[in-house]
């Protein structure tokens, strides 16, 4: 690992940031949280509706939280992890790794997006648990050479981004539609049965697309909007969120990530139908601020809230997070 370990003991999720963002400006970087792009009006709404959400308390039943789960055969400490990251430009593949590793340590799992096999193996070997996330290439045949590869290399589960189907938009013009393309139903289906590893769909913002996605054989959803990279008003993920879990949830695993935060906003999330929360840009910052180190205290961070946050609202395990502990203000009562 090549970067200088500048971690100065942070001890808040602010701390870190300020650390990464003075870690970046040394290298001539100026990275802002979540980046400037088009209006992020998804974005801006996703954090307001979660501000809006509060827990009730139930002090009269103390409980010791355990915030364990499994997921796709894996067991983890947290229900966080890293949803599917593409390597940052700012980061070498090593320091790449660094950060994988950091989520293995963490107790966690590792979604990688864009990356060629070299970096997914050198991923795979941390121990960390793995999944890869195929992009809907606009060659068929690509998207089977991934799903296998991901296969032959111990990756814990598959998936594909659907929301990145017209590319990214970002400054007014899209970008990569050369290189990704819609794919037809069928299609799809054929990908998630060329593998027996578990299959996600990612970008799932409605009750149609989630309905979909099970019967093409889906072992998960992820509720996602791609943050503000793919469609700037794309429903926010916490609209969207109890709608599919409502409706598929008991059918397949129901992930969410784009503009989550806190281990407060994980608690909000699980309540609504998640079973895992994602994080992507913060996670970048964390290794911005100390590799692996840096990720074992945000991981530590989020997930020492969430366990809180149980305790105060007496919920023993993951599975006792529901609707019934959260209460909405006025502003937002016509969504809720």
């Amino acid at each position: 690992m090549t970067t200088e370990k500048t971690v100065k003991n942070p001890q808040t999720l602010s701390e870190l940031f300020n650390l990464a963002k003075e870690n970046l400006k040394a290298k001539g970087l100026e990275r802002q949280v979540p980046s400037a792009s088009n209006y992020q009006a998804s974005s801006q709404l996703q954090r307001k509706l979660l501000d809006a959400i509060f827990m009730e308390s139930r002090y009269l039943e103390p409980v010791a939280p355990d915030t364990g789960l499994t997921l796709f055969g894996v067991k983890m400490k947290t229900p966080t992890f890293c949803t599917a990251l593409s390597k940052p430009g700012h980061l070498s593949d090593e320091e790449m790794v660094d950060l994988v590793r950091g989520m293995g340590k963490s107790g966690s799992m590792m979604i990688l997006g864009i990356g060629g096999s070299e970096l997914l193996q050198s991923a795979i070997d941390t121990g960390a648990p793995v999944v890869k996330m195929v992009k809907p290439y606009r060659t068929t045949d690509l998207i089977y050479e991934k799903v296998n590869d991901a296969a032959k290399r111990g990756c814990v589960a598959v998936g594909m981004d659907i929301d990145h189907f017209y590319g990214g938009f970002r400054d007014g013009s899209g970008r990569q539609t050369d290189t990704y393309a819609p794919k037809k139903t069928d299609e799809i289906r054929q990908a998630i049965s060329a593998t027996k590893l578990p299959f996600i769909i990612k970008g799932i913002l409605s009750i149609e697309d989630a309905k979909k996605a099970v019967e093409m054989g889906a072992s998960a959803v992820m509720v996602s909007n791609h943050g503000w990279g793919a469609f700037d008003f794309g429903v926010p993920s916490i609209v969207a969120l109890p709608k599919v879990a409502k409706a598929v949830g008991g059918q397949v695993t129901v992930l969410a990530d784009s503009g989550f935060r806190t281990g407060n906003d994980v608690f909000k999330a699980l309540a609504l139908g998640a079973k895992g929360v994602g994080f992507a840009t913060s996670i970048v910052m964390a290794a911005s601020a100390g590799g692996a180190e840096g990720i074992e205290q945000f991981i530590g961070f989020i997930t020492a809230e969430l366990k809180r946050t149980m305790a105060i609202c007496g919920c023993p395990d993951l599975s006792a997070i529901d609707r019934s502990l959260l209460v909405a203000s006025p502003e937002v009562r016509e969504w809720w």
